[in-house]
């Protein structure tokens, strides 16, 4: 295998050409991928033709999978791979989890102590118009942050809740996902998260707080200043000279660290009445600071119901929670 690496932005992000992700990589093409991940936070590999389990098996390559919590999107015979997207079956009702919120910046995963994970995201079908995916680096928007600013993050906690954020999603779409069961909503507890880390692979310094709207509290602040300190570090990330806009073609794939990015859907409004379905994977990769211990209970939890020949590994009892 022999890639070629075409950087995307001055600061981060590459496009990948050159490998079939479809065939089982060797250790040593699967090393070069890696390393080329980590150094550029993003990779977009363009052309693939990726069925689910060939999604499930690259995902799998870089630790353990995540399994999505609003399971009822979760391919059956790969739960590793969920469906996103405004797709409706015959009778009106959605069969991809499709969040009306339009433009939030976050990193997935964050409510979660385990916090060093990639996302995958593979285009299936795209809308004529819109239906694009903002992506900026959480590196360098530490790496460029005023002092005023530095001086108000350092040393500071923020305390992160996927509860409080989903509950919030669905009291705007009642459609958008079936509200969680007490054992699944348990199974993400709020935790609190550094404003400023570092990466445990890269070594580089990044700023932490996975959006404005998963944060319940800023430790030392009150929610007046909260908002403000939230909104400055946004409008400072996300300045338009440190953002790439991804406008998808079907079979493209783009894999990104969490721990070093922060990523947003554009206004939805374009594509209201078209068909966008992309396949989503998250994965937890090492080392990171804070593992999860418990990954195969919680993973139990929203695998039930899941087929027991799905290529999944992680969890023996897919029928427990």
């Amino acid at each position: 295998m022999t890639i070629s690496i075409h950087p995307l932005m001055p600061n981060f992000g590459a496009e990948v050409t050159g490998v079939d992700l479809s065939r089982t990589l060797s250790d040593d093409e699967f090393q070069e991928i890696l390393d080329t991940y980590y150094e550029h936070s993003l990779l977009l590999f363009p052309g693939q033709s990726l069925a689910p389990d060939d999604q499930a098996r690259f995902a799998h390559c870089f630790g353990t999978p995540k399994i999505e919590t609003r399971k009822q999107y979760n391919l059956r015979d790969a739960p590793e791979v969920s469906k996103v997207g405004n797709i409706v079956d015959e009778s009106g009702e959605p069969i991809a989890f499709y969040n009306r919120n339009g433009v939030s910046w976050h990193t997935d995963g964050n409510s979660t102590s385990h916090v060093n994970a990639v996302t995958f995201l593979y285009a299936m079908e795209v809308p004529r118009e819109g239906g694009d995916t903002m992506f900026c680096s959480s590196h360098s928007a530490y790496e460029t942050l005023p002092d005023d600013l530095k001086k108000r993050v350092e040393g500071r906690r923020c305390l992160i809740s996927f509860n409080w954020r989903n509950d919030k999603i669905r009291e705007r779409d009642p459609k958008s996902h079936k509200p969680l069961t007490a054992a699944e909503r348990a199974a993400i507890p709020d935790v609190w998260q550094d404003l400023v880390q570092t990466h445990p692979v890269t070594g580089r310094k990044t700023i932490y707080f996975g959006g404005a709207a998963g944060v319940k509290e800023i430790e030392g602040v009150n929610e007046e200043e909260k908002h403000d300190l939230l909104a400055a570090l946004v409008a400072h990330a996300t300045q338009p000279h440190f953002v790439y806009r991804h406008q998808w073609t079907p079979g493209d794939l783009i894999i990104w660290d969490n721990h070093a990015t922060m990523h947003s859907a554009t206004e939805i409004e374009p594509y209201e009445n078209d068909r966008r379905l992309l396949h989503r994977s998250f994965i937890y990769t090492l080392p990171t600071a804070l593992p999860l211990s418990n990954l195969d209970e919680i993973n139990a939890i929203f695998l039930k119901g899941t087929s027991k020949n799905s290529p999944f590994s992680g969890v023996v009892d897919l029928e427990s929670g």
